[in-house]
């Protein structure tokens, strides 16, 4: 048996409408991918413009502000044996929230070593820090202390004069960078800087020094 032959197919041209349909669907096809670039697009946009937790926490660091502030005041600290250590005072003191520093006007200040001899420190500004152990001194400072007597010879007082004075309170110990005078009685000596540690009874005056003594009394 044998099969017959099929007939040829009939092939007839496309119309304008299928072939405008035909590129409607072509175009339609690459619809999904057009929308995933976009909607890709938009995603990386917003990660890169949505604030970091870093960034909030930069936010959140305290700024060099006042936190509060102190009017003619004073503060006094004590050895642990009970001893009155520091004495301070200030018509006005603002203190800061990042760095923890005083910033007082017009101080004066007065502290006593373990034989309770006394220094008073004073001058137009200064800093102190959180636990008070260091004071710089601003604008016409002056450091004074007492000197105890020797071999028979009635007290003395140390002044310093400076536009700078370092005062570590707790080490006893001064310093200073800029032009400074010393008193002890009549003598007087002029440096271009300072050391001074009181604990050690060390004097480290430098640049050039000009000294006037006094003559000692007979």
């Amino acid at each position: 048996m044998k099969l017959s032959k099929p007939d040829a197919l009939e092939i007839r041209p496309r119309t304008a409408w299928q072939r405008a349909r035909h590129t409607i669907d072509q175009a339609l096809s690459f619809v999904p991918v057009i929308l995933m670039g976009i909607l890709a697009m938009m995603t990386y946009w917003l990660v890169k413009n949505t604030p970091s937790q870093i960034s909030q926490q930069q936010v959140l660091t305290p700024s060099h502000s006042i936190d509060y502030y102190l009017k003619n005041f004073s503060v006094k600290s004590y050895q642990s044996d009970g001893q009155l250590h520091s004495i301070i005072y200030g018509e006005k003191a603002n203190h800061f929230a990042d760095t923890l520093v005083l910033e007082i006007t017009q101080p004066k200040l007065q502290t006593f070593d373990v034989h309770q001899n006394m220094t008073r420190a004073s001058a137009n500004q200064a800093f102190t820090n959180a636990d008070g152990s260091e004071l710089q001194l601003l604008g016409q400072a002056v450091v004074v202390r007492e000197v105890p007597a020797q071999m028979g010879q009635a007290n003395e007082e140390l002044e310093m004069h400076s536009e700078f004075l370092d005062f570590f309170i707790d080490e006893d110990k001064l310093f200073t960078h800029e032009p400074v005078e010393l008193r002890r009685g009549k003598s007087t000596f002029h440096a271009l800087g300072l050391d001074y540690d009181n604990t050690k009874m060390i004097l480290n005056l430098r640049g050039q020094v000009h000294a006037q003594l006094a003559a000692k009394a007979h």
